[in-house]
C-alpha cells in the first residue's frame, strides 16, 4: 500500500500536468502563417518563402488652370494673344507594377500617360535594381541621371501643383522664354550606381546613359555621365518627398551636389539656329525636415557648348552659353498629415538680354485620405523678360488646382 500511494501521486501530477499544458495550448495557439497578399498603397502578393514579391498600383492626377497674361504684345500679322485661359486637362495617369525577385532583383515598370502645355505624351518605363549588398546597388532601364534632389522627387509629393520653374521651362512649351530648355536630367536609357557609407551618412551615386533618348537608337555613339553625393548630417531626408508629411520627431537635414555631362550632339528642339555639342551642369541644394516643417533649396550652373548660336545670345562671343538658376520652397503642417501650407520662389538667369524669368506663390494643400487622395490648389505669379515680338515683358498670373488619387 506504501508503494501505490506515491504511485498514485506521480499519476496524478502527471495527469494535472498534461492539464496545464493543454490549457496553455488552448490559451496561446500556434501564430497564423504571414499574410501572403495584402493592400499597402496597393495590390500586392508574394510567396510563401518571400523570394518573390510583386505589387500593382495606379496614379491619376486631374488639373484645371486658369491663367491671366498682361504685357503680351501683339505680333505682326496675328490677331491679338488671348489674355485669359481657362482649361482642364487629365494632368498624370499612370498604371506601375514593381516587385522583387529572389530577394536581390527588385524591378518596376510603369505605363504613363502625361498631358503638357501644348501636347499629350505616351511612355512606357521599366528599370531593374540588383542589390548586391544592403549598402551597395546597381540599377539598369529607364533611369534618370542623379543630378539634383528636384530630379529624385516624385509627383505624388510635389508641394505645389506643378513644380519650380527650373523644371519645367522649356521654350516653345511653356511659351515663356526663347533661348533653351531648363534645368534637370530627362529619363533615359543606361545603368546607375548607387552605394551608403560611414554608417548611411553619405549616399553617393553615378550613372550613364544614352544620351539620344530612349525612344531611339544612339547613332553617334555619345554618352551622357552624371552623378550626385547626399550627406545626411542628422537622420536622412527622403528626397522623393518635398513635404515632412512624416511629421519628423527628429531633425532632419541632408546637403546635395550633383554634376552632369550631357551629350546634345544635336540642333535645338526650340530654336533650330542654335546647335549644340555638349552642355556641363552643377548644382548643390540642401534640404530640411522637422514636426511637419519642410525646406528645400538647390541651386544651378550650365555652361552649353555651342557650335553655332545667334550673336545676341552668345554675348561673351566664346562659344558657351552660361545659365544660372535657383528654386527654394518650403510648406508646414497646420493640422499634421491633413493640411499643410507651402511657399515657392524660383529663377532662371540665361545668357542673352531679356532672357530670364521669376516665379513666386504658393499654395494648399489637404490630404483627404494620408497620400491616396489629395486636393492641392497654388497660385503663382511669372514674370517673363523677352525680347521677341509677343512675349514683350509677359506677367502670367496662374490659378491652379489638381486632385489626385493615388495607390
Amino acid at each position: 500500500m506504501k508503494k501505490i500511494i506515491p504511485l498514485l501521486l506521480l499519476v496524478g501530477l502527471l495527469f494535472a500536468s498534461a492539464g496545464a499544458f493543454a490549457q496553455e495550448d488552448h490559451l496561446s495557439p500556434p501564430p497564423e502563417s504571414a499574410k501572403m497578399s495584402g493592400w499597402d498603397n496597393g495590390f500586392w502578393i508574394r510567396s510563401a518563402d518571400d523570394m518573390f514579391k510583386f505589387k500593382i498600383g495606379a496614379l491619376v492626377q486631374f488639373e484645371q488652370l486658369t491663367e491671366i497674361r498682361q504685357g503680351l504684345a501683339r505680333s505682326a500679322n496675328k490677331p491679338p494673344p488671348d489674355k485669359f485661359n481657362d482649361t482642364f486637362l487629365m494632368r498624370r495617369a499612370n498604371l506601375a507594377t514593381s516587385g522583387t525577385l529572389f530577394e536581390k532583383v527588385d524591378f518596376s515598370a510603369i505605363l504613363n500617360t502625361s498631358t503638357g502645355a501644348t501636347s499629350q505624351s505616351f511612355n512606357f518605363f521599366s528599370d531593374f535594381t540588383y542589390n548586391f549588398l544592403p549598402t551597395f546597388r546597381v540599377s539598369g532601364g529607364t533611369i534618370g541621371i542623379p543630378l539634383d534632389m528636384l530630379g529624385e522627387a516624385s509627383s505624388r509629393w510635389f508641394l505645389t501643383v506643378e513644380p519650380p520653374l527650373v523644371a519645367t521651362q522649356e521654350d516653345g512649351q511653356k511659351l515663356q522664354t526663347i533661348a533653351r530648355q531648363s534645368f534637370g536630367a530627362p529619363a533615359d536609357l543606361g545603368l546607375r550606381m548607387e552605394g551608403d557609407i560611414f554608417d548611411g551618412h553619405l549616399n553617393v551615386q553615378a550613372a550613364a546613359t544614352n544620351g539620344a533618348g530612349f525612344k531611339s537608337q544612339n547613332t553617334n555613339n555619345d554618352l551622357s555621365y552624371g552623378g550626385r553625393m547626399q550627406y545626411n548630417v542628422w537622420e536622412a531626408v527622403d528626397i522623393s518627398k518635398e513635404g515632412d508629411f512624416a511629421w519628423s520627431e527628429n531633425a532632419k537635414l541632408s546637403f546635395n551636389v550633383g554634376t552632369m555631362f550631357e551629350d546634345k550632339d544635336a540642333p535645338d528642339t526650340f530654336l533650330p539656329a542654335v546647335t549644340h555639342k555638349w552642355a556641363w551642369t552643377t548644382t548643390g541644394g540642401a534640404e530640411f525636415r522637422w514636426r511637419g516643417f519642410a525646406l528645400n533649396a538647390e541651386g544651378y550652373l550650365r555652361d552649353d557648348k555651342v557650335l553655332a548660336a545667334p550673336g545676341t545670345l552668345d554675348v561673351n562671343n566664346n562659344g558657351k552659353l552660361r545659365d544660372t538658376g535657383y528654386y527654394a520652397n518650403g510648406s508646414y503642417f497646420v493640422i499634421p498629415k491633413k493640411l499643410e501650407i507651402a511657399l515657392t520662389a524660383s529663377q532662371v538667369m540665361r545668357e542673352g538680354p531679356d532672357n530670364d524669368a521669376n516665379e513666386f506663390g504658393g499654395g494648399i494643400n489637404w490630404y483627404i485620405f494620408k497620400n491616396n487622395v489629395k486636393w492641392q490648389i497654388d497660385y503663382t505669379n511669372v514674370l517673363d523678360y523677352d525680347d521677341v515680338a509677343g512675349l514683350n515683358n509677359a506677367t502670367y498670373h496662374r490659378f491652379r488646382t489638381m486632385f489626385s488619387v493615388m495607390m
